[in-house]
């Protein structure tokens, strides 16, 4: 025999199984472009420009267009910082010699966090991702929340039948 009422239920129960599978996949996703989404936000809302000097010119062993640029900064406190970039298409953008200076960009508030200011904007799509991510998570959890209350309800509402 058909209950409307338990079929409801079972819809709501159906909503957070859902809703959960989909913030573990969304969760997910943020985690993997967290590092370069994290570095695009930081220097975005707080960069400061300063020039500093490559290091190391290290070639990537299957990618041929490839390299890994390793340079170091000094910071607005003279502290110095090494990081790195890697640059899948090295051979189509400008050339670096180690010793050399390159513009960089960091972080006012983490100045560890920095990237080569031509290339800033290769972090963007992981900065999306990932704010898009949380934040979707964020209204997942608060549809989850009104559908536990409306469970809730229902079964405050069986108490008297």
């Amino acid at each position: 025999m058909f209950y409307p009422r338990e079929a409801e239920k079972d819809h709501l129960y159906n909503r957070i199984v859902l809703l959960t599978v989909a913030c573990c996949v969304l969760l997910f996703l943020a985690s993997l472009a967290k590092h370069s989404g994290s570095i695009y936000g930081a220097i975005r809302w707080s960069a400061v420009e300063v020039n500093g000097t490559v290091t190391q010119l290290e070639s990537i062993p299957m990618n041929e267009n490839g390299i890994i640029i390793r340079y170091r900064y000094a910071d607005g406190d003279q502290q110095v910082h090494e990081d790195e970039y890697v640059d899948q298409r090295y051979n189509e953008h400008d050339q670096y010699e180690v010793g050399g200076d390159v513009p960089l960009l960091y972080s006012r508030w983490l100045p560890q966090i920095s990237s080569i200011a031509t290339e800033l904007h290769t972090y963007r799509a992981s900065f999306f991702v990932m704010a898009g991510g949380v934040l979707l998570t964020l209204v997942f959890l608060g549809i989850s929340f009104m559908t536990f209350g409306s469970i809730y309800r229902m079964k405050e509402e069986d108490r008297f039948y």
